[in-house]
């Protein structure tokens, strides 16, 4: 409109614009060293690969989660090892953050660039290097998605870890969050399924860890030596790129059998005795508990439709999955597995499928359906606008306890509500593994996105859910230290309840240190200070 103030009309409406600035004393990311690096990427990657364009970094600003948003200044898609090893010399020369980037599926804000920088998009590199049906492992790149990894290997009777999360995440990024998958019970967790990897190190160096190391056959041992393949284990990208890894594959069934113990009580107590029972068997593949929260989400075409199913369903449900050559074995080992859940929780009853595709009026809850829902991409991102995650680990005994203080913590903070979902409701998640001697816990709080109110009550109720459960006894999963390192209160919170992690947090400080000197790699904290200068996972 002709005589229009733009930027009158900017403010009132409120636009955020992009920082310039992230930080009041600031050494890295400066503007003329931004140029330069810009520069020098277009060169090493290409022109195509590498942007600065405010509709290119403004996708990569924001996630799932209630993290505030905040833009990269370049964004650079490698497309090799080699590309990677020139992107972090280019960022150690100019004193430019690198934010690696796998596929941008989660809900904690980690792959949001505190101070801006150059976000490291990896999904170039989806290249499946090779899958060795006859050894059972597969190496792969970064950017390879569990659907397309899982279509390929199915062809070949095998299969990989189900992931806890969205079908087309990254499997490298989701493997090393650790992934508790549905085949946690019988196989272990994602840092268990790793055979070798390689590495480019914060300073541009290239690392190769396991059998490769010293030029054997992935089939083999890692040595000799230490294997040193941990050193990424709870490093969450603060220790460097991964640029190919290896991992362990297992055989799929010929056929399968999914068993529905449901119980309708108050009474949790009866949970982990059911869960450790058919765990310590060794006959389920796939082993895990959901509320009827979750269940209703898988159900439901609409947040309205599974609002009203929630209640309608048995609250507690144990899901094993058993599997064999024939379905008479698979049978056998279902009556076995029902007979194992009876002795150790008579309260249970097991559902007919007949009514459960009753229930749901054969739409989405069909056996088929249900099962490949549940085995190969299990998490349906549709109430509200997201979740928020909190978990934890202890005995599979004292899960239900610590979800029990989870919930009022939860509630004492937040309160209720009328809505759709009420802002206190919690889907749980049990998963045993490790033979049953130990347990992973999960409880999604649903989140409005666009409400700014609902956001703060997630977060503050969410913080009120995990300090329960610490008090409880429960575990920090995986290692969450190298994002928390530095950040005020909350990484003095965690020292205090875990003190005796203090010498596991002083080595990874001085491993990050050593490898990372120029503190450009997922820069959280200062190596000077010792702490962040912004809030932020």
């Amino acid at each position: 409109m002709k005589g229009k103030d733009l930027q009158k009309d900017l403010k009132e409406r409120k636009i955020i614009k992009v920082p310039r600035k992230h930080e009041i004393e600031q050494t890295h990311n400066l503007p003329e060293n931004l140029e330069k690096a810009y520069a020098e990427l277009q060169e090493a990657l290409g022109s195509e690969w590498v942007s600065n364009d405010i509709n290119v970094t403004v996708a990569y600003a924001r996630d799932q989660s209630v993290v505030p948003m905040n833009h990269p200044d370049i964004v650079a898609l490698p497309g090799s090892t080699e590309d990677v090893i020139a992107l972090m010399k280019i960022a150690n020369k100019y004193l430019v953050d690198v934010m690696p980037y796998g596929s941008g599926l989660n809900t904690l804000g980690m792959t949001i660039p505190p101070y801006g920088g150059i976000l490291c998009d990896l999904r170039r590199m989806d290249s499946i290097v090779e899958i060795d049906a006859d050894n059972m492992f597969c190496t792969i790149g970064p950017g390879v998605t569990f659907a397309q990894l899982q279509t390929e290997t199915l062809k070949k009777g095998l299969r990989l870890i189900n992931p806890s999360t969205s079908a087309n995440a990254s499997v490298v990024s989701n493997i090393m969050m650790g992934n508790i998958s549905t085949l946690a019970n019988k196989y272990g967790v994602g840092l268990d399924h790793i055979i070798g990897y390689k590495i480019v190190l914060p300073d541009g160096r290239l690392m190769v860890c396991g059998p490769q190391a010293y030029g054997a056959d992935n089939a083999h041992l890692p040595g000799p030596g230490p294997d040193v393949r941990a050193f990424i284990r709870g490093s969450l990208g603060c220790m460097g790129i991964i640029t190919e890894m290896t991992i362990r594959l297992y055989p799929e069934p010929q056929a399968l059998k999914l068993t529905v113990p449901i119980y309708d009580g108050d009474d949790w107590g009866v949970i982990a005795p059911a869960l450790k029972a058919i765990s310590q068997r060794n006959i389920v593949i796939e082993n895990a508990y959901f509320q009827n929260t979750y269940m209703g989400i898988f159900m439901g075409e609409t947040n309205l439709e599974s609002s009203r199913l929630i209640p309608a369903l048995p609250r507690h449900y144990v899901v094993p999955v058993t599997g064999g050559l024939t379905q008479e074995e698979v049978e056998a080992k279902g009556e076995v597995c029902q007979e194992d859940i009876l002795a150790a929780a008579p309260q249970f009853e097991f559902m007919d499928w007949e009514i459960v595709e009753g229930i749901s009026s054969g739409r989405i809850l069909g056996v088929d359906k249900f099962t490949r829902f549940f085995r190969e991409s299990v998490r349906v991102q549709r109430v509200k606008g997201s979740f928020f995650v909190g978990f934890g680990l202890d005995h599979l005994d004292n899960l239900p306890e610590i979800n029990k203080a989870m919930m009022r913590g939860m509630t004492s903070q937040v309160g209720t509500d009328d809505n759709v979902f009420s802002a206190d409701l919690i889907a749980t998640y049990f998963q045993p593994y490790d033979m049953g001697r130990l347990g992973f816990i999960e409880f999604d709080i649903f989140i409005d996105q666009s409400n700014p109110e609902d956001s703060l009550r997630t977060i503050t109720g969410t913080l009120a859910a995990m300090i329960a459960s610490f008090k409880m006894g429960s575990g920090v999963c995986f290692g969450i230290w190298p994002l928390v390192e530095g950040a005020g209160p909350l990484h003095d919170l965690l020292g205090f309840i875990y003190p005796a992690a203090a010498t596991y947090v002083d080595t990874y400080r001085d491993m990050k240190m050593i490898y990372d000197p120029n503190n450009v790699c997922n820069r959280r904290w200062d190596y000077d200070t010792m702490r962040m200068k912004k809030a932020a996972l």
